[in-house]
């Protein structure tokens, strides 16, 4: 996950797992052999509590000696028409961790507890293989190190080296989806599996492995089907399950820019099983069957001409 020579970048919010992730880069970084700074991201959803988390982290970071990189965004003025605010706050956060990272990893808190409230969290919405693999360990230059560690080794760890660390007090309210899981559905998931953290996490494994051999397998049909940039062959599309299938419109979608909401991908499939037809997934981006392939056009007066 890191090696001789890697910078690292712990995202510290002052909570209890983030202070422990940087306590232990910390501890280890002249044995691995890395170099650490920290990152800090004010939301201003809290007013001096959000203020007063970044100079807590600003202390900490003085303390230890270490480079610190803060943004100060405003997600409620930056808030998109369907985003949620949390999932606002996440893309606001994960848009600033890449603008500080360049050749270097980025290392975030997450932990096994989080995982799982992911898994319940998108099963709850309802969701694809994908939705129940959790969060990876590693993805691209973003490391997870805590990630096999439950919020209460978390909190232990801090309590055994004498840690400090604040408390965001929106984790505290049911007003989130994420905190009703949490506070309401885990606790009596755990009365009926105590090891329930283990058990979530040996799932998402189990079903990563599956889930990258089911993309190789869509990959490779894809890949034969294509017979240019934006052309595929339908007759050898419609030899793949339904399951291989959705994967392939999902690729095909991501790949042109177009988002694979179930129900775009749903009607591709449709007109792919159909050998006919044409859909507007979104705007500006046209998917039509003629002649036996699949187009995907990206303005009106293509689609026209096709």
């Amino acid at each position: 996950m890191i090696n001789k020579g890697d910078t690292v970048i712990a995202a510290v919010s002052g909570g209890a797992d983030s202070v422990a992730l940087l306590y232990v880069l910390y501890s280890l970084k002249d044995e691995l052999g890395f170099s650490l700074a920290a990152c800090h991201v004010n939301h201003n959803l809290r007013g001096e509590e959000s203020d007063s988390d970044e100079r807590f982290v600003r202390r900490m970071c003085r303390f230890l000696d270490i480079p610190l990189y803060t943004a100060s965004i405003k997600v409620n003025d930056l808030r998109q028409k369907h985003d949620s605010l949390e999932e606002c706050a996440r893309r606001l956060r994960y848009e600033f961790f890449e603008s500080i990272s360049k050749d270097r990893l980025i290392a975030t808190a997450h932990t096994a507890s989080d995982n799982c409230e992911t898994i319940l969290i998108n099963m709850v919405r309802g969701t694809a293989l994908s939705g129940i693999c959790g969060i990876p360990a590693k993805r691209d230059n973003i490391i997870r190190p805590l990630l096999y560690n439950t919020r209460e080794d978390i909190e232990l760890y801090c309590s055994e080296n004498c840690l400090d660390y604040v408390t965001d007090s929106t984790n505290l309210s049911d007003d989130y989806t994420r905190n009703k899981i949490r506070h309401k559905v885990v606790p009596l998931l755990k009365e009926i599996n105590p090891s329930l953290f283990g058990a979530i996490s040996r799932l998402s494994q189990s079903v990563s492995d599956d889930d990258r051999y089911l993309d190789k397998i869509a990959s490779e049909l894809m890949e034969k089907a294509r017979t240019a940039d934006v052309k595929y062959d339908v007759g050898i599309l419609r030899t793949a399950d339904d399951c291989i299938l959705r994967r392939i419109v999902t690729m095909i979608f991501k790949d042109n820019d177009i988002p694979p909401n179930m129900k775009a991908v749903e009607s591709c499939v449709g007109i792919i099983r159909a050998g006919q037809g044409k859909i507007n997934p979104c705007q500006f981006r046209f998917v039509q069957i003629r002649k036996k392939k699949l187009f995907v056009v990206t303005d009106r007066e293509k689609f026209r001409r096709n």
